[in-house]
């Protein structure tokens, strides 16, 4: 190796096939602000476009060079580039994740004051934005530019190579290697690196961008319930605990090990009760030979979740541990203790220069009961070790105190800091203490008010924590404006001074650059001048468009002593393009630090405003032209809703309307939760999506209330990051409401009288599909049927001729008692329980090719399952069966040995009723495509490892749909129906794949399929009906076959080919002719012995025997 190049960043590069998001990556290293970089691309042995990617780069940028080598993994590719690497600095990135466009600058700046290496902050990036994830969601949680291990033990979790910058010489000093052939190769390198440098620069802001891939291609770290995953995870933590052992840190060794337990192992529950066989004995060899290295009181040490698996596994007591993980998953919400007692804020206001806080106080677990009578509140400021008592007026179940700003005070100066606010109560002889929260529905603003030049007390809310703020400046901005290229800053400062300086900080001890002010003649008015060139980009890729690249400093105060510039009272907050960005400035909520900020151009937000009818309008101005989407999307859920957004004359207007937005069955209300708001605008190489920018102005009058509508609230409230977020929020029965609706409508005797009307509580309340459907269009065809009722949760269609019960609502209390006859294709509530001239039918559904009942084995529910089972067949009248062959099963499924009706599934009489052409029209209308379109649908079933692990029912976790869909052939679409307990849409992971979940008539969709791609779903026998075979995509055969089990022989039986790839999906759909001629014999003697109806008549004769049964 040549001689270091001082101030050079090397930073390594492995690439194996990661053609969709190479440009990415490369782009965000192009990008950097910290340009004496040396990037060096290693190639192993790519099968794909990835090396012509490169081999651009390497043309277009002299700092990137190319090094090729035959396939042999990632450790190899990474020790492969360290002999090229020259710089005095060392760092690695994935090749599908991206940087921060300042990372390397920050890192650097990190390392300044002698640490051996930085690390930093790290997201989760994903196709719906960023999120904070394990494990640097607990590591890395502040910056310290001198940490270590050995005081900061959450530092064993910063395991990951890629967020961090070395020093060569201390990586080279250690020796230190990734292990070849291995997965999780950076804990043997970087476990121990913690232990062995001097110290560690830890910077807590974002520098990382760690991709977590949505399709059926999984990363390594994604691949949990692989066998090579499993004994390559231990491998690498006995890697990392020799390498401590080595180093004489036997105490760290065993922290890791127990940590490891925690943060890692235990992870992999999640996938043992379905897991091989082989996968599960592995897994209890490995786990108790790895117990036999740890302090045997650890196990006694571990969290009370996880502590009783280890003991059983450590006993070698398998079975039990399935249970008992299983058992966790049908636990409900843990009851509040009696104990527990909550203050909560419902009142914060100034009076008479006293902050005057008013509230509740009880236990959630009895909220009308009474604490005792002595109520005592106090302020700590653990800072200072002091407590101060606080006045408060005692009111029944709740609290009013008055608290004197000036009791803050230490001694006769004001002290900067935080105050907690703490109440303690007598219940019974105990003394019960607690924190006085702030509820999350809080709408209120916080005001400060000033006590003392530069100085302000505020309250404000530390997550749900009420506090109370002490703000003491030595200067403060009363303004900024741009003149030329400058930012001008315009302040005072609180005692007269000759000279001061103003610093931008990347953070907290990282310098970017400092610029003098000019001191006024009265001594106390400054300006400083900041060049714009210093804090905008001028880059234009996709990265910068997604809001990547964002850059922020803290504002810095230099006056003898250091502190944050705070804003005045009258300061405002200013925007201005320069670059490709738009700069502007923000301030901080809890104690008024100025920061400079930069986002891409594009729409901003400068009004808001609910209109009487409900709908809720959005305006805005734009510094560039912009055509796209307003994207609105539901947290915690892939749920997307678009609306066109068009830039005109610099301005621009969207209404949502949460009452009714379009879908595929029609204008349906917004699901309630909390909906994100972005941009999605046409990027350089892919669609762009990035957190739509708010004005200053318009989040300081936020949160604005709507009208409530139908019992919705919907509320616009601020968000971190300078972002604001929807509210839609639905009222829910509680348990003492629930209570009284028992006793009213489901009394021990006395029960109401009943009506002649239809219930009919589908799936209950999602969805407005399938058999229920086909029965409402029967009964609304008869001039002398009963009226019908609907059991709808909102965001559900509302079919015409039937009257909305909301779920849960007192109405659909009502309803469940009062109607003659509840038709259900669900569980039943399981206080349920019908008087006796009440008729309930259950609906079976199609063919049970999959088990779902007392017949399914491993199921995750257990009991709980059978329990369910048991109490909703003593309240059936009847079950509707498919055929006649599935009435055996069925009964062994349900455990019902009452009437079941053979008159065939309801909602395949449409097959028979209508022409596949004519269905095939209809649907391409709907979807907007060209007469001539072949569509391939999709339509996988729930798994019931689902209720372990989310996502295992995702149809883009589980078939390659940009791989299937790319390989179509010309004029074809591919079309994804997700089973109806799967929440997540695909819409937005794949370009070109439509979600067509909401279509309301599954059977129109299978008639106008021109092929249908299934697996253990009821709709593989609805479909063989049509006399067309399907496409069998079943990759987890085995692992579905051992849990729940199936009802049908696929092997023998399928009705199509068995495919276990997606490319041999992909394959098959060239030429689906002739998989149709191949295959056809076996669809129609599928349909013979499973079929679910199709001959047509199967509304009507149950509505028939609903009729006869109820007079």
């Amino acid at each position: 190796m040549s001689e270091l190049v001082p101030g050079l960043v090397s930073v390594i590069v492995p690439i194996y096939n990661v053609e969709p998001f190479l440009r990415d990556c490369l782009d965000s290293l192009r990008a950097q602000t910290y340009t004496d970089l040396q990037v060096i691309l290693v190639d192993d042995g790519s099968t794909d476009g990835s090396p012509a990617i490169a081999e651009e780069y390497v043309a277009a940028d002299r700092r990137f060079q190319l090094i090729r080598q035959a396939n042999a993994g990632l450790s190899a590719a990474r020790n492969a580039g360290l002999p090229a690497a020259n710089g005095e600095f060392l760092a690695f990135v994935d090749s599908d994740d991206l940087l921060a466009a300042h990372a390397y600058e920050l890192l650097v700046g990190a390392l300044e004051d002698g640490a051996d290496f930085a690390t930093g902050g790290v997201v989760r990036l994903t196709s719906r934005g960023t999120h904070r994830g394990a494990p640097h969601k607990t590591a890395i949680t502040r910056t310290k530019l001198d940490a270590h291990v050995s005081t900061r033990r959450s530092l064993l979790a910063d395991r990951t190579i890629w967020n961090k910058l070395f020093r060569r010489s201390f990586y080279d000093r250690h020796g230190f290697e990734f292990p070849v052939g291995r997965l999780y190769e950076d804990a043997p390198v970087t476990v121990p690196a913690h232990a062995l440098a001097n110290k560690v620069a830890v910077v807590a802001g974002t520098i990382y961008f760690w991709r977590l891939r949505e399709g059926a291609v999984r990363s390594i770290t994604q691949s949990g319930g692989d066998l090579r995953n499993l004994v390559d995870r231990f491998h690498s933590i006995d890697l990392a605990a020799e390498a401590l052992d080595r180093a004489g840190k036997k105490e760290l060794r065993q922290a890791f090990l127990r940590l490891s337990i925690q943060d890692q192992l235990s992870n992999y529950f999640k996938f043992l009760p379905s897991a091989t066989p082989e996968f599960q004995s592995t897994f209890m060899e490995l786990s108790r030979a790895y117990l036999k290295q740890v302090d045997p009181a650890v196990i006694g040490e571990l969290p009370a979740e996880i502590r009783p698996h280890w003991k059983l596994i450590n006993q070698g007591r398998f079975d039990d541990l399935i249970e008992l993980i299983d058992h966790g998953y049908r636990l409900n919400a843990k009851p509040v203790k009696a104990s527990h007692v909550e203050a909560v804020v419902r009142s914060i206001t100034w009076e008479s220069g006293k902050l005057v806080l008013a509230g509740s106080l009880g236990s959630p677990a009895a909220p009308t009961s009474r604490t005792g009578r002595l109520k005592v509140f106090w302020a700590s400021n653990p800072a200072e070790g002091r407590r101060i008592p606080i006045w408060s007026r005692s009111q029944p179940g709740g609290f009013v105190l008055r608290l004197k700003p000036e009791s803050l005070r230490s001694g006769s100066s004001w002290q900067p800091g935080q105050w907690t606010i703490a109440a303690a109560v007598t219940q019974g002889l105990q003394l019960r203490k607690t924190v006085v929260r702030v509820p999350p529905e809080w709408t209120e603003p916080m005001p400060r008010i000033p006590v003392a030049p530069g100085v302000w007390v505020m309250p404000f809310a530390a997550k749900s924590d009420l506090r109370v703020s002490v703000i003491k400046a030595d200067g403060w901005l009363t303004g900024t404006h741009r003149d030329g290229d400058d930012l001008v800053l315009v302040g005072r400062l609180r005692e007269r001074r000759d000279s001061a300086q103003v610093r931008l900080c990347r953070a907290a001890g990282i310098v970017a650059h400092t610029v003098a002010a000019e001191i006024g003649a009265d001594g106390h008015e400054f300006t400083a001048r900041v060049p714009l060139d210093w804090i905008a980009l001028n880059v234009r890729d996709d990265n910068h468009a997604e809001g990547h690249y964002g850059q922020r400093f803290l504002l810095e105060l230099v006056t003898g002593e250091t502190v944050r510039l705070m804003a005045g009272d009258e300061y405002r907050a200013m925007r201005t393009p320069y670059g490709s960005d738009e700069v502007f400035t923000t301030v901080a909520e809890s104690n008024r630090a100025v920061s400079i900020a930069t986002r891409p151009q594009g729409p901003v937000v400068t009004d808001i405003r609910w209109q009487p009818d409900g709908v809720l309008m959005f305006s805005g101005d734009s510094p560039v032209p912009a055509e796209g989407q307003l994207l609105l999307r539901l947290r915690g859920r892939r749920k997307d809703l678009g609306l066109p957004l068009k830039v005109v004359d610099g301005r621009w207007e969207v209404a949502v309307d949460p009452a009714g937005v379009p879908t595929l069955a029609g204008r349906l209300p917004l699901v309630a939760g909390t909906w994100d708001l972005t941009f999605r605008a046409p990027g350089n190489r892919h669609e762009t999506t990035t957190p739509l920018a708010f004005d200053a102005a318009v989040l300081a009058a936020l949160p604005l209330e709507g009208p409530e509508n139908d019992g919705v609230r919907g509320r616009m409230r601020g968000g971190p990051n300078d972002r604001a977020v929807l509210d839609l929020i639905v009222p829910e029965t509680g348990p003492e409401e629930h209570s009284r609706l028992l006793k009213r409508y489901f009394p021990a005797s006395g029960r109401p009288d009943l009506r002649d009307v239809v219930l009919l509580d589908a799936a209950p309340g999602r969805r407005f599909f399938d058999d229920p459907a086909a029965l409402l269009a029967e009964l609304r065809s008869r001039p002398d049927a009963p009226p019908v009722l609907w059991t709808v949760d909102r965001g559900q269609p509302l079919p015409d001729g039937v009257e909305a019960v909301s779920l849960g609502s007192e109405a659909w209390y009502a309803a469940l008692a009062t109607s003659r006859w509840v038709v259900t294709n669900d569980n039943l509530p399981l206080w349920f329980r019908p008087s006796p001239e009440q008729v309930v039918l259950r609906l079976a559904g199609g063919w049970p090719v999959a088990r779902s009942g007392a017949l399914a084995s491993a199921h995750p529910l257990g009991q709980t399952l059978i329990d369910q089972l048991r109490s909703d067949a003593a309240s059936w009248t009847a079950v509707a069966s498919p055929s006649l062959t599935a009435t055996p099963v069925l009964r062994e499924e349900f455990g019902f040995d009452g009437t079941v009706l053979e008159y065939g599934r309801p909602a395949n009489d449409l097959l028979s009723s209508i022409d596949r052409d004519a269905a095939k029209a209809h649907v391409l209308q709907l979807l907007g495509l060209p007469e001539k379109t072949s569509l391939v649908l999709y339509a996988p079933t729930r798994r019931p490892s689902d209720l372990r692990r989310r996502g295992a029912s995702d149809p883009g976790r589980l078939l390659d749909l940009l791989g299937v869909a790319t390989a179509l052939p010309p004029d074809h679409r591919l079309l994804v129906r997700r089973h109806p307990g799967v929440p997540d849409d695909v819409m937005g992971q794949v370009d070109g794949v439509l979600d067509v979940t909401a279509y309301p008539q599954v059977s129109e969709l299978l008639l106008a399929t021109d092929m249908l791609v299934t697996d253990y779903s009821a709709l593989l026998a609805d479909y063989a009906s049509t006399g067309r075979p399907a496409l069998l995509y079943v990759p987890d055969l085995e692992e579905f076959e051992g849990s729940p089990g199936l009802n049908v022989d696929l092997e023998r039986e399928a009705p199509g080919p068995l495919l276990r790839e997606s490319s041999e999906v992909a394959a098959a759909l060239q030429d689906i002719p002739a998989i149709v001629a191949e295959y056809r014999h076996r669809a129609e003697a599928f349909a013979a012995t499973h079929g679910a109806g199709g001959e047509g008549g199967a509304a009507a004769k149950l509505v028939d025997w609903m009729m006869a049964a109820g007079r």
